[in-house]
């Protein structure tokens, strides 16, 4: 994360002493890509009319992140169509004993990919457990002790 000591640093950095992007980077074990970030704000705050004033606020405020709209990219509601496909297919080979012909989730995310999506294996793996946690719950039976 971005702090004002780091801004403050990697500015003073990159004017007073000359240090190169990727020096400073090396130096304070930051990304490049967020040195090269801060200072083209700092570059875009000197070319404004009044560069004191747009340079001390670059310095003083805090960054924002607006997360409020993000949702997952990469799983549509066609590939979780797909995985309970194959969820499905599953289930009817365990049924007639073919248990090791079922797919695994690797094989799951193989056939995605054939089929030409682009998704992780990770992505694949938590909505599959989400799927098998949410099944868990509603089986979930209840056994009485009786005492004779």
């Amino acid at each position: 994360m971005k702090t004002m000591v780091e801004r403050q640093s990697i500015i003073h950095m990159y004017r007073v002493c000359g240090y190169s992007k990727r020096r400073i980077s090396r130096e304070l074990h930051v990304s490049r890509h967020t040195v090269d970030n801060i200072l083209s704000e700092y570059e875009s705050a000197i070319r404004t009319d009044n560069p004191e004033e747009a340079l001390s606020d670059l310095l003083t405020i805090q960054p924002r992140y607006d997360s409020s709209r993000r949702r997952p990219r990469r799983l549509t509601q066609e590939i979780k169509d797909k995985i309970g496909f194959c969820l499905k297919k599953n289930a009817v080979k365990i049924a007639t004993g073919l248990r090791k012909q079922r797919m695994l989730k690797k094989d799951i995310h193989q056939f995605l990919l054939s089929q030409g999506y682009t998704i992780s294996y990770a992505t694949v793996c938590s909505y599959i457990k989400n799927i098998e946690s949410c099944k868990e719950k509603k089986k979930s039976e209840a056994f009485i002790r009786l005492f004779y």
